[in-house]
């Protein structure tokens, strides 16, 4: 990254110096080391620190409602296979809910059998009365009605038969009486036959269907919502069961275990360091098995730089446990958010960039620090010149090149950089020798009119 210095004035105003003049210097050459400008290929990359992690974990999650206490925990850091014990829970307050929940279930399932034996009895008398009470009842009813026509079919003529005997003298007249009577008794059997049949049809059958159907209903009802309430409280014993279950995690794959701390380093966190005896939420992430044959680089670049970042750029990484250790990689994502401050409360604006390392390398372990240098562009044939061969005063550079008459300062116009070159696009051949070391072939008197007291400062 360029540095730019003020040239400031006694009087605070910025002292102008235009590009292209020359200024003389009483030492020539002045010992210092020369470097001749030649085109070559000019890199440009960007520089971040970084924090090894895993592209892929394996992460052991708390799956128990509420809060729940710790009782065993593997170290962090140990190595594990997988399905092997890695944390255990409290489980003794699941465990009561669980008891009362199997009597619950062993009452509903009773109440279940005694709605659905209901439920049979309300639909068995229902069938009954249509299919054998009522058939019953209405057939006796019909022979009544039969029996009382042919009784006062049979008293009719008797009544007819004694009138006329009567008439003749053979019967006395008490006879006739009774006939006429015995007559009007069937005339109202017969009535009463007729009455029980209409009644029966008209109302009784009706008001006992609908009695009975109403018990099937209210019966079939209770049955469902027993039935219902059964099928709840297996639910609830079920997921009791499985909360017990999930009170013992086990690990999802072989690899090195790390407990889940990283919250801590965000502000304004509470969350307490993952141990045994602390309580932890449903749903928290407890432990990783990170994958270490696919790592990346979580990157924190400068936000004067980020925008320059672009999924697939090629980047080289080193690792600060292993100083001989090179690898290669590329950019996958480049946040769009900066990153949370940290607990320090810096202002400095970062942003991740992950960066995936190609290849495996089992040494590395999430956690590790590593340097990241991103390709950002890569330019061929162009004339440059190091870094520290150009002078910045206010908004211009200068380089010292030599010449006939000794080493002469000259404005130049500078392009693309890196860490160690930078591009000239003007004021500056090919094959020319320019100074590294700049301040030094100033004299007290040109320092002090150029930077007056401003403490100047190399690229």
């Amino acid at each position: 990254m360029l540095v730019g210095l003020a040239v400031v004035g006694a009087a605070g105003a910025a002292l102008t110096i235009l590009p292209g003049r020359l200024w003389s210097s009483n030492v020539v050459g002045g010992g210092t080391p020369l470097h001749r400008a030649e085109r070559t290929r000019l890199p440009v990359t960007v520089n971040a620190r970084g924090t090894i992690e895993s592209s892929r974990n394996f992460e052991v999650v708390n799956k128990v409602e509420g809060q729940t206490m710790i009782l065993f925990i593997a170290p962090d850091g140990s190595t594990v296979k997988k399905g092997e014990l890695v944390c255990e829970l409290d489980s003794s307050s699941l465990r009561e809910k669980l008891t009362n929940e199997l009597i619950t279930v062993r009452q509903a399932e009773a109440d279940l059998q005694n709605a659905v034996k209901t439920r049979e009895v309300a639909d068995f008398a229902l069938r009954e009365y249509e299919g054998g009470t009522y058939p019953q009842t209405r057939q006796n009813a019909d022979i009544a009605l039969i029996l009382a026509r042919t009784n006062l079919s049979q008293a009719a003529e008797r009544f007819e038969w004694s009138t006329r005997m009567h008439e003749r003298g053979f019967v006395a007249k008490s006879q006739t009486i009774a006939d006429r009577d015995s007559k009007a008794n069937f005339e109202i059997t017969l009535e009463r036959a007729r009455t029980s049949i209409d009644v029966l049809e008209g109302y009784t059958r009706r008001k006992k269907v609908i009695e009975l159907q109403a018990s099937v209903q209210k019966a079939r009802s209770d049955e469902m919502s027993k039935r219902a309430k059964l099928a709840l409280e297996q639910s609830k014993r079920k997921k009791y069961e499985g909360l017990v279950e999930h009170c013992k995690l086990y690990a999802p794959a072989d690899g090195l275990l790390v407990h889940a701390n990283d919250a801590m380093n965000r502000r304004g966190s509470d969350q307490a360091m993952i141990q045994e005896g602390i309580s932890v939420r449903e749903g928290q992430v407890l432990m990783r098995i990170p994958d270490v044959t696919a790592m990346r680089v979580d990157a924190k670049f400068d936000e004067t730089v980020v925008s320059r970042l672009r999924p697939g750029q090629r980047a080289r990484i080193r690792v600060n446990a292993f100083q001989n250790l090179e690898l290669r990689g590329a950019v996958v994502a480049v946040q769009p958010i900066a990153d949370p401050s940290g607990r320090d409360g810096t202002d400095v604006q970062l942003y991740t960039a992950k960066v995936v390392i190609e290849g495996t390398s089992t040494s590395l372990r999430p956690g590790m620090a590593a340097q990241v240098e991103v390709l950002i562009s890569e330019a061929e044939d162009l004339l440059a010149i190091p870094m520290k061969a150009v002078l910045q005063i206010g908004s211009d550079d200068y380089v010292y090149v030599a010449g006939p008459e000794g080493m002469l300062r000259r404005g130049v116009r500078l392009g693309a950089s890196n860490a160690e070159l930078i591009e000239v696009v003007e004021g500056l051949q090919v094959g020319e020798l320019v100074s590294l070391a700049p301040l030094r072939l100033m004299t007290e008197r040109e320092k002090r009119e150029a930077f007056s007291a401003a403490t100047p400062h190399l690229r």
